[in-house]
């Protein structure tokens, strides 16, 4: 008499439950809508500890700071607005900068589609970029040293209406239309196993560092006349950022999206910014999640050359920054469109060093924060 059988629903079972084990892991894997990852962003980070390349190094970003943290939240891939630009995407996230991404999930692996929304002069402009090739931005199966090469190529087109009066004055003719054609070179390289170390949270984690190159095109058009190229008018790296980008990627073994991003600048290799997950940090210790009042916050802080200005929890409208001297008198004022949280960017070289305040006003001439700003020289 045969045991076969008798063994046939066992192995059944045990196929069954290994497979619900994994849905389960592929499901926590990626965050999920009703999820929320909230971030804290360092824009002006010192003192990292990241040029480590012993065996299992302990990476240390202990020091990074920000006032309030950002969300990003998972979205529906197909009933989220503007996912019609996006056909075959089935994950979306809602960025802390506005923008939303779309991707293509297979299995562990994660595509990126494109985005709406991108930033021209600092400026958000409401337009989808969608790349014509999607390019993997997590690596579960990765081998130590392993490389990924990718490009891609996206075309924007808007009305140049979309642009504020100041940033429109940028641009070398008087235009109805822009279009902006990016060329994009990808490589990733897995660059190490290790841990990395914030406050008293240390994770194993895998790092990758990605070199990313961009090329821009700008054309313009008036009234009906064909598409004229005017890219070499534009200051390109005012208009669009540097068009070298390097970061390092920090992965757990069960996320697939990183704990952890820290931007390099390409020519002093110094960190730019930092990104960071603090959603098990804050489950695990009860910390506050996130203040709801109206703020704003200047970094650097003494600044030299250039300030930024954070914008958090406003209610969408007009309102203006202010720079204030020590006599209280008015030396410099911002307009600004305020949707969601916001970072602008002032240019402060122009100043006479000293104390200054900073201060946020509505729609109504009314100042509803002010706050201390140190402008130094070099």
């Amino acid at each position: 008499m045969s045991i076969l059988p008798t063994f046939r629903p066992i192995v059944l079972i045990a196929l069954i439950v290994l497979s619900g084990r994994y849905a389960i892991c592929q499901d926590n894997y990626f965050p999920e809508v009703g999820d929320t990852l909230y971030i804290l962003v360092d824009r002006a980070p010192e003192y990292l500890d990241l040029d480590k390349y012993q065996h299992r190094p302990t990476w240390d970003i202990s020091t990074v700071k920000a006032p309030y943290l950002r969300p990003i939240v998972p979205l529906n891939p197909t009933t989220t607005p503007h996912a019609e630009h996006f056909p075959g995407a089935n994950y979306a996230l809602h960025m802390d900068d506005r923008t939303i991404h779309f991707y293509k999930r297979e299995g562990r692996e994660l595509y990126l589609m494109g985005q709406f929304g991108m930033y021209i002069y600092d400026q958000f402009i409401p337009v989808p970029v969608r790349f014509n090739f999607p390019f993997i931005v997590n690596f579960p199966s990765g081998e130590h040293r392993q490389e990924w090469n990718y490009s891609s190529q996206a075309v924007v087109e808007f009305p140049t209406s979309l642009f504020l009066p100041v940033n429109m004055a940028k641009l070398p003719v008087k235009a109805d239309s822009m279009r902006v054609i990016i060329n994009m070179e990808r490589r990733t390289t897995e660059d190490g196993q290790g841990f990395l170390k914030y406050e008293i949270i240390t994770d194993e984690a895998s790092r990758y560092y990605t070199i990313e190159e961009y090329g821009y095109r700008a054309l313009l058009k008036v009234g009906n006349k064909p598409w004229q190229d005017f890219s070499t008018y534009i200051d390109k790296v005012e208009a669009f950022g540097s068009p070298l980008r390097y970061r390092y990627d920090f992965f757990i073994p069960d996320s697939g999206v990183p704990i952890s991003t820290v931007w390099i600048n390409p020519h002093t290799r110094q960190p730019d910014m930092v990104k960071y997950w603090v959603r098990a940090y804050l489950d695990r210790f009860n910390r506050p999640v996130q203040h709801t009042d109206p703020d704003i916050y200047a970094f650097p802080n003494p600044a030299i050359g250039y300030v930024h200005i954070e914008l958090s929890n406003l209610k969408p409208g007009s309102y203006r920054i202010a720079l204030f001297n020590f006599l209280a008198q008015e030396v410099f004022q911002m307009p600004v469109e305020v949707n969601s949280d916001e970072t602008v960017r002032i240019d402060i070289t122009e100043f006479d060093k000293g104390p200054y305040l900073y201060a946020l006003i509505d729609q109504y001439g009314r100042r509803m924060i002010t706050k201390r700003l140190t402008i130094l020289k070099p």
